[in-house]
């Protein structure tokens, strides 16, 4: 499959699976959308209040080391929303935010520039609700996953932190299992244009698991160590029956996870890392189905059925998986879909994907 045609399948699907708010921006003309009577189940209505802040900040500045005074605000505001970050507290925003003193001062020895503000503001808190199915911890979507992997995690700092370090380490397995497929699919004779994007794969996965790292570091959580067993040739079979699995259904729908990512993360340098990682994941995608589409003609009919079979059934065990209520601090920063919206997208996906060619 071409990557195009899969990028425009992934992209609809989503786009029909989007809550209608989401969609708004997509309309010529303007939508009036009713605001929702209900607030998120895993947390209290939310209650505003009062708040103030004093900042003391040492920062390097590439630049003169001084700021205009519409960018000292701006600074402050990002180092107060650091200090009160809603994932170590009830804390879900900041509104009516007014710096009231804001200054910077250069030091020519360590050319470091030292920020103090203070500021007053309407904290907006919603405490926890405790309802069941609130706190089953997030795991990123599974891409391309090899035989024989094992995660050895680390301790985590913080929920967030925990889901970058698993994001990291799933994104470093998958460069060991592209560069087994390179293997494989050199040993089996494949086409070259399989060949090259597999080991194209391979360098963009690294880039991945970097940044992914880099993410997980920024939240003081170091990456698991990752462990997978030495390379040994399959039959193709047992190849092809790997890549239906992995390739056409968990690395599909991450890449369809991850242009949703795209649309609805609150982490704004997050949006900006999937966005990349997506484009590139729907490559992955369109290679493990053109590896699909020449893998299955050569083995016998009885082992066919065995391969579409066990890619209906992965299909409903990710459902199953990623259907559960998520950790809503987590989810929100990183724009998984809450329970409705999953299940709305994987119905699409097997409306336009997997009904037409996983049957």
């Amino acid at each position: 499959m071409h990557k195009d045609q899969l990028k425009q399948i992934l992209r609809n699907a989503v786009l029909l699976a989007l809550p209608v708010a989401t969609q708004v921006g997509c309309v010529s003309e303007p939508v009036i959308v009713d605001p929702p009577k209900s607030t998120d189940p895993c947390r209290e209505p939310a209650v505003r209040s009062p708040g103030q802040a004093t900042i003391d900040e040492k920062m390097y500045l590439n630049s003169s080391g001084t700021l205009s005074a519409a960018e000292c605000v701006k600074v402050c505001q990002q180092l107060v929303k650091k200090q009160y970050s809603p994932e170590w507290s009830d804390l879900i925003g900041l509104e009516n935010f007014k710096a009231n003193k804001c200054t910077t001062k250069f030091d020519p020895k360590t050319y470091d520039t030292t920020l103090q503000c203070t500021a007053s503001f309407t904290e907006v808190n919603s405490a926890y609700t405790g309802a069941p199915g609130c706190y089953y911890p997030s795991r990123p979507v599974p891409g391309r996953m090899p035989a024989g992997l094992q995660i050895h995690p680390q301790t985590a700092a913080s929920e967030l932190g925990n889901y970058f370090a698993d994001m990291a380490a799933m994104e470093t397995a998958a460069i060991t299992a592209f560069r087994y497929l390179v293997l494989e699919l050199t040993a089996y004779q494949a086409p070259a244009n399989l060949i090259q994007l597999a080991q194209a794969a391979v360098k963009e996965e690294t880039r991945h698991a970097h940044m992914a790292g880099l993410l997980s570091q920024a939240c003081d959580t170091a990456v698991p160590v990752v462990e997978v067993a030495d390379f040994q040739l399959r039959s193709l079979f047992e190849i092809a029956l790997e890549n239906a699995i992995e390739g056409c259904v968990n690395e599909t729908f991450a890449a369809a996870c991850g242009l949703w990512q795209e649309q609805q993360a609150e982490f704004s340098v997050f949006r900006q890392v999937i966005g990349h990682i997506a484009e590139e994941e729907i490559g992955h995608a369109a290679l493990s189905w053109s590896i699909h589409e020449w893998a299955m003609p050569q083995l016998t009919l009885a082992q066919q059925a065995h391969i579409r079979q066990a890619q209906a059934e992965a299909v409903d065990s990710l459902a199953q998986k990623f259907l559960r209520e998520e950790t809503p601090l987590v989810r929100r920063a990183v724009g998984l879909p809450q329970q409705a919206d999953a299940a709305q997208l994987f119905q699409q996906l097997r409306t336009q994907l997997w009904n037409e060619r996983v049957a």
